[in-house]
């Protein structure tokens, strides 16, 4: 299956194509999403451990809508960057590992919006639930091994060396 969607005129076109529109294009709107997505989590993460502290906590809540949005552009992009060498992604520990650390983050995420940015006495005092701190630290933790792990994909060879593989 893996081969097939590695040979698909699609993945084809991503991988080999000399257009400016194929992988360029694919790859940068990859770390635009990732930048998006990352940027607009640290920035909550930092207001929750007490950066910023006039920023109300419930405008935070309306950045969520920025979180999907680079999600949605990383997701199509990443579909397509993976179909382009999915033989050699799909068993690859950093990848793997990236992939985990992405769901553990945009679920994290859901967390925080409920317990935190949803949570009417913060909103109305602007107070900061006790769990707030916790969740931002291992909110910043996932997203660093998120953007470590995935820039790991592209040293498979350093990654097995190092895991023993």
């Amino acid at each position: 299956m893996l081969e097939a969607l590695e040979n698909s005129a699609l993945a084809v076109w991503v991988r080999e194509s000399p257009s400016i529109f194929s992988y360029t294009l694919v790859l940068s709107l990859h770390a635009i999403g990732l930048a998006i997505v990352l940027g607009t989590s640290t920035l909550i993460a930092l207001r929750l451990l007490g950066v910023a502290p006039a920023i109300p906590i419930e405008s935070l809540r309306r950045l969520q809508g920025f979180i999907w949005f680079g999600f949605i552009i990383n997701l199509c992009s990443g579909i397509l960057l993976f179909i382009a060498e999915a033989t050699k992604m799909a068993p690859m520990p950093a990848f793997i590992f990236k992939m985990s650390f992405v769901v553990i983050g945009m679920a994290l995420g859901q967390v925080i919006r409920k317990k935190v940015l949803e949570d009417e006495g913060a909103i109305a005092t602007n107070v900061l639930p006790a769990s707030a701190r916790n969740l931002a630290i291992i909110s910043l933790i996932c997203w660093a091994v998120t953007l470590i792990s995935g820039r790991l994909t592209g040293y498979p060879e350093l990654v097995s060396g190092m895991l023993g593989l």
